[in-house]
């Protein structure tokens, strides 16, 4: 026996890999495959039992975010999710953005129609349809005012009450269902801005703000906020709160994105004599009212510098802060440019507010702007636009000379074109769809 064994040692491979191929007794194959069932293929986990419909289930209770991890998993995974009978049951986040000629005749920059979409990756397929034309009187004038959650906020016109009369529509296009406000008892030249706001992980129900504004300087024409006047879907009537503020505070709206709803608070950009610059919030019940500075001073040596002037010049020797703020993983932003002396940008930098109770922003990202476009002599008024942050990841949106849609990479600090737009600085709303029916909205 060991001199059998010695002499398969001393066998050279080929021999041996004829040894090994040589057929096997019928029992002997039939142990080896009892054996490789029992310890190379093992069982299934308890996902892979699960069936598509039932997983499908699952998912569509994930949250946005978690979502996109998911589709790590497996490519069986990834096909699912991105299967198109099953997205319209999981929820989506941003798609892209609204965006088209400006208009302001009531003194809120809007979208009019005809409205244009352009998608994240720049493909321009919109998810819906930019026509509208499944909104009561759409053969008239509407525009687009606000977005929030997949809901959009229009203002459609009508001549049954006179020239310019109008009412607001919340609306889903990707349900094309909507829902006709009352009025608010407001005239458009005392509202300074509309703005939207849902959460349907907070609420079914959206609300709709108005800011209402005051004459108080006679012939200068200053207007300064007064009031709130909220409409609640939950019970379909508006109620008007005066302010809480002793000193007079302005509405500062120089971008898309003016006001930012976020844990039943709406935000805003602010004027104020003493805080100037400033963030501003009001909750849906019109009694809590906040303001709090943005960041601003000298950081490593720069300082912030604006080129924002207050109403009537009341801020002619202060240095404003030139920035937007914008929802994103659940905490609000602020993203603004550290300008030299001469005005020019130099470096972005941007903020998160941890908490609403300290006031104190904390730095989360910061970068040199010729790494960002390549070139140092940026005019903020002519040549750049913030456009949004992606509410689930480190994404910040931007249009630069009012034509060229890019976006920025906090992450991997890479920039990349998303498209080239029409020949005009247009307005951008973001929009992310919302498929499932909202107990607030109907025919």
């Amino acid at each position: 026996l060991a001199r059998r064994r010695r002499r398969r040692r001393l066998l050279p491979p080929a021999a041996m890999s004829i040894v090994a191929d040589r057929p096997r007794p019928r029992e002997e194959v039939r142990a080896s495959t009892r054996a490789r069932s029992c310890s190379d293929f093992p069982s299934r986990t308890p996902a892979e039992r699960l069936t598509d419909d039932i997983l499908v289930e699952i998912l569509s209770r994930v949250p946005a975010k978690e979502l996109c991890r998911c589709k790590c998993v497996s490519k069986h995974w990834l096909g699912l999710i991105h299967h198109p009978d099953h997205r319209k049951r999981l929820p989506q986040t941003l798609a892209g953005f609204f965006y088209g000629r400006i208009t302001s005749t009531t003194g809120q920059r809007v979208l009019e129609l005809p409205f244009r979409f352009t998608s994240i990756s720049g493909d321009g397929r919109s998810p819906v349809g930019t026509s509208f034309t499944f909104l009561p009187n759409h053969h008239l004038p509407v525009d687009l005012l606000d977005s929030c959650n997949g809901l959009l906020l229009c203002r459609c016109y009508h001549v049954s009450d006179g020239v310019g009369a109008f009412h607001y529509v919340v609306c889903n296009p990707a349900t094309e269902k909507w829902i006709v406000l009352p009025n608010s008892g407001k005239d458009s030249s005392q509202v300074a801005t509309t703005s939207l706001g849902f959460d349907p992980a907070l609420s079914p129900h959206f609300h709709v703000f108005e800011l209402v504004q005051q004459h108080k300087y006679g012939e200068n024409k200053n207007t300064d906020i007064s009031g709130v006047t909220v409409y609640s879907s939950e019970t379909g009537e508006w109620i008007y709160k005066e302010k809480r503020w002793s000193r007079a505070t302005w509405f500062a709206s120089w971008h898309s994105s003016a006001t930012v709803f976020l844990n039943g608070l709406l935000f805003f950009r602010a004027l104020d004599l003493k805080l100037h610059d400033c963030v501003a919030a009001v909750d849906t019940k019109g009694e809590i009212w906040m303001k709090f500075r943005v960041p601003g001073g000298q950081v490593d040596g720069f300082v912030q510098r604006s080129i924002f002037r207050a109403p009537a010049d009341q801020f002619d020797d202060l240095d404003l802060a030139h920035g937007f703020i914008q929802r994103s993983q659940g905490r609000l932003h602020f993203a603004n440019f550290q300008r030299d002396k001469y005005g020019v940008a130099i470096r972005l930098v941007v903020h998160v507010l941890e908490n609403y109770q300290d006031k104190q922003w904390i730095l989360k990202h910061s970068i040199e702007t010729s790494n960002i476009f390549g070139w140092t002599d940026l005019w903020l008024d002519a040549d750049f636009d913030f456009i949004a942050i992606h509410p689930e990841c480190n994404l910040l949106f931007f249009a630069v000379g009012g034509i060229t849609f890019m976006c920025y990479n906090m992450d991997n600090r890479q920039v990349k074109v998303i498209s080239h737009l029409a020949d005009v600085k247009p307005l951008f709303l973001p929009y992310a769809p919302l498929y499932t029916e909202s107990q607030s909205l109907h025919i």
